[in-house]
Formats: structure tokens, C-alpha cells, sequence
């Protein structure tokens, strides 16, 4: 039954699945007890969301070098073509028209934030079934998060039980998502004063009553220890005097921003003082607003028209091709005619939205529902369509009624991208089509295999 439940495309590590899985279901008391013991070293940790700890699998996602090596590439490709296009978005006025961004975001979004690299922290998502074969499902590099869900989950299952047994075969680790985030805030920081100043005031910033407080709480620590005052502020509660951003009586040096660059310009009567200080170039802000230009889902389908991304290579267009899904506005009558009578191929996503707020999915809709949905967007919202990617799954130990069982999960794979290299994973699963935490999916350990 085990090997049933693991398909071809997890050969590369379908060892340490099935050893993972088979002890499990040999020893059932020992290891739902093991799991009692993981889950409340989770609830003790800072691994919580609006309050509440995270839902998390026991079982882990396991990555080997194959895998990595993998990772290391297409984020190398995919960073250099996105830094193309933020640069020609920055000295072409009609590749930038494509956006049609509000004024105020267009003027942010040129502002030079005084170091070279346009999205000095992402998370690309995607669907990956360890192959060559892997899509792209969005790109998160406006806000960032994500980072205090994985790490403490991932610690507290390496010191499970089952993981001790699998480490007399194999040298088992997780990827360290802090440290090195917070050595490249610093470096932009470097880049940006040019200065000896290694020690700047920092602000972490985004409105107040977020869900990812926790997080945020975790880096002040860590930039603290690190010999950096820090605060963990409001964007409205910064003022800007004298040539000097304040909070309090605190002088603001670095701000790493979290709060999303849509609803800075949205709330930007509330806010100004923090956009003139970045428009004076009086703060180092990380990270920059023209971020967004590629955070915006309207992106795939700018890169899908050939005609408007000549600036390309061959090489990176085969790229886009193969790697990202078929995208459109729906806005398009032709596009619309051909989602409307072909439901179950197309995804329905708000350009500027997250957390998968307002996503269709045709499949999981009647054809009058479909049709429904259509209609209501159309009157309010900007709308993409793109092609239904068939989320990839796995088999995957769950508890129920205290007894191990093996069930298949749908997932989706983060992958964190520091300055343009690849740092770390970030997986969710579920059994939606819609995988993200609104609809009851769970976050999933990632780990790094190694024969002993």
C-alpha cells in the first residue's frame, strides 16, 4: 500500500518518504504520542498566526541536493529576468504604460532607493513535483512573509522522535530563514548609506493589528542582539522632521518594510511623512516600492506577450514558456468568450490582492456559478485569468482518532530569494484547489536529506 501511494515523480527521494511512513505505521502509539509532544512544542513556540498556533504535518517535506541544485538555478534565471524587466520598466514609458499603475504608485515605484537590487527579499511559489517540470504559481515580493511559520515548525520536528530514527541513516537539517534575511537588510542598508554605520536604528513597519506580529517580534530580537535599536511601528506613526524620520523620539536610519505598497498608496494621506522621507532619500527603505512592479500579478501576462518583453532572450522566453501558466486579463472580450465555455481550464485572480483573496477556480464551480462570477467581477475589479494548474500531491502521514493513516495532500512550495538567491522553502498543503491558509490548508516542515 505504501509504495502505491508514492508515484514517480518523488523517486529521486522516495526512500526516506516510505522509511518515514513505514515506521510510523509500525509503531502507531509511540509516534501519535511523539506527534502530541511536536504539537505543543509548536504551541509554545512563535510559529502563531492572528494569535493562534500555526496548523502544521507532522511529516516533513524532504529536499535533497538534486533538489536544490534545482532551486538554485530557476531562481537564478528567473531573478535575472525580472530584473530586467524592472529596469526597463524604470527607462521605457511605454513598457511601463502595460501597468497602468495609479499615478502615486508610478512615482514611488521610480524612486531610486539608493541600492541596486529591485527585490532584495521574495518568495517565488510554485508547483513542484520534483522535476524539471515544475510552474509557477505567483511571486510574492511586496511584504514578504512567511518565515516565523516555517522555521520554529521545523525545529521542533527535527527533535521528534521519528526523526531521530531517521538520522542513523541520513544527516538531516533545516534551512535557516533569519540570519541570513537579516544580513542582507543590513547590506542594503551599507549599499544605501555608504557609511561606517553598522549599527543603524530600524523600524519594522506595517499597520497596526497585523496577523504576522510574531514575526515581526522575532526579527526585533534578533536586530537587537545584533547591537540595532529597533522598533516595530505603524507607518503612520513615523513623522518626518527636520530631514529626519522619527519614531517617537527615535531617528529612523532603515525601515524594512511589510506593509504592501497598494495600500500605502491607498492610505497615503495617512502616511506621508514616511513617503517623503523615502522620496528625499532620507531613510533607507527595504524593500523598495518598485518591488511591486513584479509583486503584481499582471506580470505573467506581460511576460507571456512576446511583443511587449523584446528585451528578452530567446533562452528566457523558452523559459517563461515552459515555467509559467498561460495568463491574461479578463478584460479581454476573446479571453473572456473562451473562459466563459471553457470553465475547468482557468483560474480566475484580483491583480493586486493576497492570502488568495477573491481566486476562482473554475473546476470547482457549475457552469451557472462560473458564469456568476464573471459577471459580479467584471463590475468592480480587475481581474487575470490563467491557466488551472492540477496542484501536485503527496502522500502524507495525518493522525485521526489518535491512529496513523496515509492520505494524499495537495502543496505548494515557496521558495524563499534573498538578493536574488535561493535561501530556504516555505510549503503549504491542503485538499482545496486553493491552497493558502483561508482555506484550512497547513503549513509543512521542509528539510535538507543527506546520506550519512
Amino acid at each position: 500500500m505504501i509504495e502505491e501511494n508514492f508515484n514517480n515523480p518523488m523517486k529521486s527521494i522516495l526512500p526516506i518518504y516510505k522509511e518515514f511512513s513505514n515506521e510510523i505505521l509500525k509503531h502507531p502509539k509511540k509516534y501519535y504520542e511523539d506527534f502530541k509532544l511536536v504539537e505543543e512544542a509548536v504551541a509554545n513556540s512563535t510559529a502563531r498566526y492572528k494569535g493562534q498556533p500555526i496548523d502544521f504535518h507532522y511529516q516533513p517535506m524532504f529536499f535533497d541536493s538534486t533538489d536544490i541544485q534545482r532551486f538554485e538555478n530557476l531562481v537564478s534565471t528567473f531573478s535575472s529576468i525580472l530584473k530586467k524587466v524592472i529596469q526597463e520598466y524604470l527607462k521605457n514609458p511605454v513598457f511601463r504604460s502595460y501597468f497602468n499603475f495609479p499615478s502615486l504608485m508610478e512615482e514611488l515605484i521610480l524612486i531610486d532607493p539608493g541600492y541596486a537590487m529591485p527585490f532584495p527579499v521574495a518568495r517565488f511559489d510554485l508547483f513542484y513535483s520534483y522535476n524539471d517540470d515544475f510552474m509557477f504559481c505567483e511571486l510574492n515580493t511586496d511584504g514578504t512573509s512567511g518565515m516565523n511559520e516555517s522555521n520554529p515548525i521545523e525545529k521542533a520536528v527535527l527533535s521528534s522522535q521519528i526523526l531521530k530514527v531517521l538520522q542513523k541513516k541520513y544527516r538531516i537539517s533545516y534551512f535557516e530563514l533569519f540570519l541570513p534575511w537579516i544580513e542582507e537588510l543590513l547590506g542594503c542598508y551599507a549599499e544605501y548609506s555608504n557609511s561606517l554605520l553598522t549599527k543603524p536604528n530600524i523600524a519594522i513597519m506595517d499597520w497596526e493589528g497585523v496577523a504576522t506580529i510574531e514575526e515581526f517580534k522575532v526579527f526585533q530580537q534578533m536586530l537587537m542582539r545584533r547591537g540595532c535599536r529597533t522598533v516595530i511601528c505603524d507607518p503612520r506613526d513615523l513623522k518626518y522632521k527636520n530631514k529626519k524620520l522619527y519614531f517617537l523620539d527615535t531617528p529612523i536610519d532603515l525601515i524594512y518594510r511589510r506593509s504592501l505598497t497598494f495600500e500605502m498608496c491607498e492610505r497615503a494621506a495617512e502616511v506621508g511623512d514616511v513617503l517623503d522621507a523615502y522620496a528625499d532619500g532620507n531613510v533607507c527603505m527595504v524593500g523598495p516600492f518598485r518591488s511591486h512592479v513584479i509583486h503584481n500579478k499582471r506580470i505573467f501576462s506581460i511576460l507571456h506577450d512576446k511583443t511587449k518583453t523584446s528585451f528578452l532572450s530567446a533562452e528566457e522566453q523558452v523559459f517563461i514558456e515552459q515555467h509559467i501558466p498561460f495568463t491574461k486579463e479578463l478584460s479581454d472580450p476573446d479571453t473572456e468568450m473562451q473562459v466563459r465555455t471553457s470553465k475547468d481550464d482557468y483560474i480566475l485572480k484580483p491583480m493586486d490582492r493576497y492570502a488568495a483573496k477573491g481566486v476562482f477556480v473554475g473546476i470547482d464551480h457549475s457552469q451557472e456559478e462560473w458564469e456568476r462570477i464573471i459577471d459580479s467581477i467584471q463590475k468592480k475589479d480587475s481581474y487575470l485569468v490563467q491557466q488551472f494548474i492540477e496542484p501536485p500531491t503527496i502522500p502524507c502521514i495525518t493522525f485521526r482518532d489518535e491512529k496513523p493513516i496515509l492520505e494524499e495532500y495537495k502543496y505548494i512550495t515557496g521558495l524563499f530569494v534573498y538578493n536574488g538567491r535561493f535561501h530556504g522553502l516555505y510549503t503549504r498543503a491542503g485538499t482545496s484547489n486553493v491552497i493558502a491558509s483561508m482555506t484550512g490548508c497547513r503549513i509543512m516542515p521542509n528539510l535538507y536529506v543527506r546520506k550519512v
